[in-house]
């Protein structure tokens, strides 16, 4: 499957991600984001950064949830994590980012990396009527 016809929502996203290189997952139409158990950031695409306004390079390797998005660091959102941490299910929900900037109503999916002890959080940025913002707008 190629990837620009990767879906942000489809069950098997994470075989897919698992095959992208890093040029590829800048290229995607939405924000993907890989956490490690601890919720520290180790990958943050272009797409994420250009529509959060956040430049990778100041994100990786810090906290996520405590540095980067502490808006995230409720129930719906964090728990969602930390359940999906002890071998919960994947999750897709929608969420508001309000830190540092306008809010902005997400579609989220959290899912389990294939290989290692990581996670995904994918991000599709809606854009206030509800339809979907892709990366290059």
């Amino acid at each position: 499957m190629e990837f620009t016809r990767l879906s942000f929502d489809q069950d098997d996203v994470a075989n897919v991600l698992a095959k992208l290189p890093p040029s590829q997952l800048d290229e995607l139409p939405f924000g993907a984001i890989e956490l490690d158990a601890n919720g520290r950031i180790l990958q943050y695409n272009a797409t994420e950064s250009k529509l959060s306004g956040r430049a990778v390079e100041s994100v990786i390797g810090r906290l996520f949830f405590d540095e980067v998005a502490p808006c995230t660091r409720r129930p719906e959102f964090y728990g969602r994590f930390l359940e999906l941490v002890k071998g919960g299910p994947s999750a897709v929900f929608d969420y508001v980012f309000d830190y540092k900037m306008r809010p902005r109503q997400v579609r989220v999916h959290m899912k389990r990396a294939l290989l290692g002890k990581t996670y995904w959080i994918l991000v599709r940025w809606n854009d206030g009527a509800g339809r979907s913002v892709a990366g290059g707008v």
